[in-house]
């Protein structure tokens, strides 16, 4: 499963992100979700870890990581990360337990997290792409954050957010996410709660 980029998705980001060849048409698709899913997942991680922190109170370790994220308010990141993590409560709880069980018995570190991201990631779309497996991978780079985390490597949650974005790039996430209408789909005008039940 090596990429042959020593465990970093970004290096090779300036070969897959040149908007030289590609059509004007694709720039203002596919492009801008992948711009705008960093803001997504660093919103919805935010939001997310609240929730847990309401509902388990200090059973969640403090994460000073996730709790100075600066939210841009009414951003269609931020409402769409926010939005995310209130309706995927159900597809969490459905993939929480065994994301954590993998995590536990792989130990991730700096050297092999992006292959056993890619790995569990790749996982989750064997069988197509819909809204409710975009969230389930928005869920497992929270929980690599958090679990990471909490094994003591901090500054972590950034490089997540960027595993995301480049996983959805090479895998026609990104595209198919612009196809039916970007993140803005998702968020409070768009049409949120019904595309997303029983997707995952």
């Amino acid at each position: 499963m090596a990429s042959g980029n020593d465990g970093d998705p970004l290096r090779d980001r300036g070969r897959r992100g040149s908007n030289r060849h590609r059509p004007s048409q694709e720039l203002n698709s596919e492009d801008r979700v992948a711009e705008e899913t960093e803001e997504v997942f660093r919103s919805y991680a935010f939001y997310r870890y609240q929730q847990e922190r309401e509902e388990r109170g200090e059973e969640v370790p403090m994460d000073p990581e996730i709790v100075e994220i600066q939210q841009e308010l009414g951003s269609t990141g931020s409402l769409v990360g926010r939005r995310l993590a209130i309706i995927g409560d159900d597809i969490n709880e459905r993939y929480d337990a065994e994301f954590r069980y993998l995590l536990k018995s792989l130990q991730p570190t700096k050297e092999n997290a992006y292959e056993y991201f890619t790995r569990i990631a790749s996982s989750l779309f064997e069988s197509g792409i819909n809204w409710g497996r975009v969230i389930a991978l928005l869920g497992f780079g929270y929980r690599m954050a958090i679990h990471v985390y909490q094994h003591g490597r901090t500054g972590f949650l950034r490089w997540i957010a960027r595993c995301v974005v480049e996983f959805m790039l090479r895998n026609r996430i990104a595209q198919w996410i612009a196809q039916q209408g970007g993140w803005v789909r998702m968020g409070p005008a768009g049409f949120g709660m019904r595309t997303v039940k029983g997707a995952a």
